[in-house]
């Protein structure tokens, strides 16, 4: 069973399997340490992270939060001896037996797990060769950009949080295809598909031109796939399915399946005036 990592429960477990690394005695006003050694300031993309829960001494990325304020998460497995963070598509895994990481099944040579009270720290090279990732740091500051930093899936999270929408499969070219809707139908697009025992989606797109009414009938034919599969099966998600919304605002398009659709079009309908708003 999956659990949060917790600073209590992970210190027991990795105690004798780990040699943590030992503390100074710091009062505990004390600044803890960036990855370059200098005062702590932390941000992914462009949200700062709050540190003052962190324990004195550390050095390296705090991974829990790093991937929690990126709509991740962490996961201890007592079992295994290890635990392991999901962050926009990137799977991190730290063994508690050596200190190893593993990024997506490939071992990185050289890199070590720092484990201070039961907090888990990676060195920023962890990012390294990752698709859309980076680490800068500059003046004490360390700002870290995902792929979910990119403005259309911001959208996407933010429809998704007001609409009470929970984080299915992420939605790109393969995974419209799968639904039957046509990735060439958008510029760009973003958002999630629902897991199987929910209907709830996101899809937040930019149409390319001259795609709106194939796109909308596409649209169209999914939503009539998700009433036929409610209507008899978790039927209490059918009036969600009932009350799907698909919006347009400028050359941008919304479907969505949620708990509170209204909610979930009026972020859309603000986020594409911010959007438009940057663009101009």
């Amino acid at each position: 069973m999956m659990k949060r990592i917790g600073a209590v429960a992970l210190t027991a477990a990795v105690a004798g399997t780990l040699v943590l690394t030992a503390l100074a005695q710091e009062p505990e006003t004390s600044v803890p340490t960036a990855p370059d050694g200098t005062g702590a300031a932390i941000t992914v993309n462009g949200t700062a992270l709050d540190l003052t829960g962190l324990p004195a001494g550390w050095e390296g990325l705090p991974m829990r939060l790093i991937a929690e304020s990126d709509h991740g998460s962490a996961s201890w497995f007592p079992e295994e001896n290890l635990s392991s963070f999901s962050i926009a598509g990137a799977y991190i895994q730290v063994s508690f037996a050596d200190g190893t990481v593993t990024v997506d099944d490939t071992l990185l040579e050289g890199v070590t797990a720092q484990v201070v009270d039961g907090v888990t720290f990676l060195p920023a090279s962890v990012f390294d060769g990752l698709e859309g990732f980076s680490v800068t740091s500059e003046g004490g500051s360390v700002a870290i950009t995902t792929p979910n930093g990119a403005p259309l899936v911001q959208l996407a999270y933010a429809v998704a949080d007001a609409a009470n929408v929970g984080y299915g499969m992420s939605v790109d070219a393969e995974a419209l295809t799968a639904y039957g809707i046509d990735g060439s139908n958008f510029e760009e697009v973003a958002g999630f598909f629902p897991m199987i025992t929910s209907p709830d989606t996101v899809i937040v797109g930019k149409v390319a031109e001259g795609k709106l009414d194939a796109l909308t009938e596409q649209l169209d034919a999914y939503r009539q796939q998700q009433y036929d599969t409610f209507s008899w099966y978790l039927s209490q998600n059918l009036p969600k399915v009932e009350d799907a919304r698909t919006v347009t605002s400028g050359d941008y398009i919304l479907f969505l399946i949620g708990e509170n659709a209204d909610a979930g079009v009026a972020a859309f309908e603000s986020g594409v005036e911010a959007l438009q708003a940057q663009a101009r």
